[in-house]
């Protein structure tokens, strides 16, 4: 049985989608990243803030060769991508704000925004 009705994603959820998504694009914890969402001439417009995630000197590189602006395009790519992806919306213009540095995340874990939106709860 199908039943007509509307289905609505809350601005807090697709925010929180939106800062998984960069996490896991830029391998940080979504607790250090922060997302703002607008109207982009019908678009979604994003402007996240995330903290660049600095390798150990001590071990060897993933992104050897990889400059700060090639791994932002890399994941402003990654975000549009997966966002239109999970939340079936077009994104429009990515602003990317680097703040500081800090530890990479451990491979495959961002935090508990990214197991509620893998768990579909986006609370």
């Amino acid at each position: 049985m199908t039943r007509a009705g509307h289905t609505r994603i809350t601005p807090a959820a697709l925010r929180h989608t939106v800062e998984a998504i960069t996490a896991r694009a830029f391998g940080v914890h979504a607790s250090g990243v922060s997302a703002r969402l607008d109207d982009d001439s019908g678009r979604l417009g994003v402007a996240v803030s995330v903290p660049l995630a600095l390798p150990s000197l001590l071990e060897p590189r993933a992104e050897a060769g990889q400059s700060i602006v090639d791994r932002s395009r890399k994941a402003r790519s990654a975000i549009i991508t997966e966002g239109r992806a999970i939340t079936g919306m077009t994104l429009g213009r990515v602003d990317i704000r680097l703040l500081g540095g800090t530890r990479p995340a451990p491979a495959g874990t961002v935090g508990a925004t990214q197991r509620r939106c893998q768990e579909g709860r986006f609370q």
